[in-house]
């Protein structure tokens, strides 16, 4: 399971080897993202595994591992990325589930911060459609969850119209100078 200490240390272990090479880290973008064909509720529940151990362990170990850094340098900042699913949801439960924990995930954050008066921003960026390779996530499908599950009834009915979204969806340089913009400003939602 990607919950395990082995995760942590590697993630930990990336941490110091930034903090060697540069001396210091400034900004943390925590972005991570799959989403899986399989049906939500009759499908295998390594998907589920999958979905979150990415979508919310992918930014839980980087807030950990990088956050100490941060605070000590005295100017960091972090930006998780969840996505407009995780404030609307009606997609993909795995995916719209791990999206809503990275948005209230990173409100705990920003809150933390401000009380104890740490020197880390916080944003959280929700984006709408995005010019990704989401809709392929499955290709990075880990083996030790076994054989990549069949995709579900609804997914056949919403893929291409999905894919069609992503494909005219904002392009990622669009989203990072929106990202850009928010750290500048200081601006919690982006």
């Amino acid at each position: 399971m990607v919950t395990d200490v082995s995760v942590e240390s590697s993630v930990q272990a990336l941490a110091a080897a930034t903090m060697d090479r540069f001396d210091a880290v400034h900004v943390v973008c925590n972005n991570a993202g799959v989403a899986t064909q399989a049906d939500a509720w009759f499908g295998p529940r390594s998907a589920w595994e999958w979905v979150l151990g990415v979508n919310l362990w992918g930014v839980i170990h980087g807030v950990r591992a990088f956050l100490p850094h941060l605070a000590a340098g005295g100017d960091g900042y972090i930006v998780n990325t969840a996505s407009i699913a995780g404030l609307l949801p009606g997609l993909a439960p795995s995916y719209d589930a791990s999206k809503h924990a990275v948005v209230a995930l990173t409100e705990d954050l920003y809150t933390t911060m401000h009380q104890t008066g740490a020197p880390v921003g916080v944003s959280v960026l929700c984006p709408g459609w995005v010019r990704t390779g989401i809709m392929d996530a499955e290709r990075n499908w880990p083996d030790h969850l076994g054989d990549v599950p069949p995709g579900g009834f609804a997914s056949e009915i919403v893929s291409n119209h999905v894919r069609r979204a992503v494909d005219e969806g904002l392009t990622p340089a669009s989203v990072a100078d929106l990202v850009a913009d928010a750290i500048g400003e200081e601006r919690f939602w982006i």
